[in-house]
């Protein structure tokens, strides 16, 4: 009996030490995460304006981002991952603000180029998704 009260005390320990560590992993995956989700759906815009020759806007309002094909003021482009209203939403409730629209042209390249950041809704961690004058996705 006693073995069985020190085994599980030493399993208590352990798990009470490990925990702090797993939500920090747990925050830092969700926002890795939510960061790769913004930057394939900013390639998805790069390559919707190379694939239908025109601008393609990404307007991000509201902690979310939205595409639309022919420039910022054109019509909302609706598609696969999107809502009735064209907005995609990121997993976990995590948003994005940006300090430019970036605007794809037929070419890929993007004007502004632009940082576009995710930020989680638990601690308030953010990561950066970088759009560079050539198009180029990068996250920081």
């Amino acid at each position: 009996m006693i073995e069985l009260l020190v085994v599980l005390a030493i399993a208590g320990i352990v798990a009470a030490t490990s925990v702090p560590w797993m939500i920090t992993y747990w925050r830092s995956t969700t926002l890795r995460a939510a960061a790769e989700e913004l930057a394939a759906g900013l390639n998805r815009a790069r390559q919707l304006a190379i694939s239908q020759n025109r601008s393609v806007c990404v307007e991000v309002t509201g902690g979310r981002y939205r595409l639309r094909v022919g420039g910022c003021a054109a019509a909302v482009w609706t598609g696969l991952g999107t809502g009735t209203n064209g907005f995609f939403t990121l997993t976990n409730s995590v948003t994005v603000a940006t300090n430019a629209n970036p605007v794809f042209d037929y070419l890929g390249a993007a004007v502004p180029a632009a940082t576009l950041t995710v930020t989680s809704p638990q601690g308030g961690d953010t990561r950066n998704v970088v759009v560079s004058a050539s198009g180029r996705v990068q996250i920081q």
